[in-house]
């Protein structure tokens, strides 16, 4: 019982990270807000990643084990949301909403593993976890966490020295591409610190034990202190390893992340089954929610909306877009599970693996 608790507030966790995700795409929200969910809305999934990996204590698998498991679970979604992907670039070609350029640029991103859009997210995902499962195979405990911050740091200094490079040379399709493949990994170095933070902290992010009113108090602080700092260190954006001051990034991320797990394992889920059941297919809802156009429809209607009810505020307005938003992800998590789970690493196009 205690086992299966533990997972199901992680799914709550992951359930308020795509929340912040989808909010953070909408154009309309706040710069204040925008920089608050951008301090932590990413690197709460690699942490939540690092503490599934001490539950399941995946590293007594073997390596061979553990590859297959992750490219299953990470690549192959990947490959099949970057196919689906590339077929909504031949239709925007088609209507003349993108240029062949961007087509094909869009097309050597999904080959080199950069990722299009919201896609960078799952090479960087497997790289943090692979890379973090064989260093721990292969190193003694205290020293592999350091050898992990060593790596993430010497990917954020290699990450600033190309990065005047990459705009001297932004013409370049080949000098462009060269670094935006040396990018995946410097994402995945970085997302990997994260993962083995997590992994270290799993005793004490996930103690046993009922409800903790020092917990809840502590993860409520947390949240207030990362709002706070959050400003100070400004917007931060993983995708492109805009990470402003590194250490307030890191303490940012930290606090916001810890302070959703501390909150989420200490409320009610009663009532919360929507928001674990968007926790649980989070992935879909990564992957669709935006190059999909889900969206972009949700916010056509959050317009058409407001032009009836026209003293609507604006927090109505936002709402809406991801009331729908969330309405057609569901619709679209259903349609995959019954209809594609090829999509998810479950089964081929002929087979369907049993849940």
């Amino acid at each position: 019982m205690e086992q299966s608790k533990r997972l199901q507030y992680l799914d709550l966790v992951k359930a308020f990270g795509i929340i912040l995700v989808v909010l953070g795409h909408i154009e309309y929200i706040s710069d204040p807000l925008r920089t608050w969910l951008s301090s932590f809305h990413m690197p709460v999934f690699f942490i939540v990643s690092g503490i599934l990996l001490a539950h399941k204590q995946e590293d007594s698998l073997s390596f061979d084990t553990l590859l297959k498991k992750k490219t299953r679970g990470i690549l192959i979604p990947y490959f099949w949301f970057s196919l689906l992907y590339f077929f909504i670039d031949i239709f925007n070609v088609w209507r003349g909403k993108i240029t062949e350029l961007t087509f094909v640029k869009d097309l050597i991103a999904s080959a080199t593993f950069y990722g299009v859009s919201v896609l960078w997210f799952l090479p960087a995902l497997f790289i943090a976890e692979i890379g973090f499962l064989f260093l721990k195979k292969k190193l003694p405990d205290w020293i592999c966490l350091p050898v992990v911050f060593i790596l993430a740091i010497l990917s954020y200094l290699v990450q600033l020295s190309v990065k005047g490079i990459y705009t001297a040379h932004e013409s370049s399709l080949v000098i462009t591409t060269l670094i935006d493949f040396l990018r995946v990994f410097l994402r995945g170095f970085i997302a990997m610190s994260f993962v083995g933070l997590a992994y270290t902290l799993y005793p004490l992010l996930l103690r046993a034990g009922s409800f903790s009113l020092a917990e809840l108090i502590t993860g409520i602080v947390m949240f207030l202190i990362n709002m706070f700092l959050s400003q100070i260190n400004g917007c931060v954006d993983f995708h492109y390893l805009v990470l402003g001051n590194v250490p307030l990034f890191y303490l940012c991320a930290f606090l916001g992340s810890a302070s959703l797990i501390l909150i989420s394992k200490n409320i009610r889920m009663k009532y919360l089954d929507p928001l674990l059941f968007f926790g649980r297919n989070s992935l879909i809802v990564m992957a669709t929610h935006v190059n999909t156009y889900v969206l972009y429809a949700a916010i056509l209607i959050a317009w058409q909306i407001d032009t009836i009810v026209t003293r609507a505020k604006h927090y109505v307005f936002l709402f809406n877009i991801m009331a729908f938003t969330f309405l057609f992800e569901a619709l679209i998590i259903v349609i995959i599970h019954r209809f594609f789970p090829f999509m998810l690493g479950k089964g081929t196009i002929l087979w369907r693996k049993k849940d």
